[in-house]
C-alpha cells in the first residue's frame, strides 16, 4: 500500500494541522504503510487477539460493604497528628 501526493493533500484538507507539502510527512506515512504491508504478510491464524501483553484477571480487591459510615471521631482517630477540639492541629506555616 502506498500513498500519493493527492492522498496526502486530501488528508491535509481534512485535518488542517497536517501541512500538505511536507515531503518528510509523505516519507513517514509511506514507511508506516510499508511496515503495515509487511505485517499483513504474517500468518496469524491461531493467534489469540490481545489488548495487552499482560493477561491478568482483575487484580483489584473486591468491594466490601460496611454496615455503617465512620463517625467524625473515628475519622480523627486515624490521624497521626495531634487532635484538638475535634480538629487536626497542624504546625504554623506562616511565621
Amino acid at each position: 500500500m502506498s500513498v500519493t501526493q493527492e492522498q496526502i493533500q486530501k488528508i491535509a484538507e481534512k485535518l488542517s494541522k497536517i501541512p500538505g507539502d511536507n515531503t518528510k510527512l509523505i516519507g513517514d506515512i509511506k514507511g508506516i504503510l510499508s511496515y503495515m504491508d509487511l505485517l499483513q504478510e504474517l500468518d496469524t491464524t491461531g493467534v489469540i487477539p490481545t489488548v495487552s501483553v499482560v493477561q491478568k484477571e482483575n487484580i483489584l480487591r473486591p468491594d466490601v460493604l460496611k454496615d455503617k459510615d465512620p463517625t467524625p471521631t473515628e475519622m480523627l482517630q486515624c490521624s497521626k497528628q495531634k487532635v484538638i477540639g475535634n480538629q487536626i492541629a497542624i504546625t504554623n506555616i506562616m511565621k
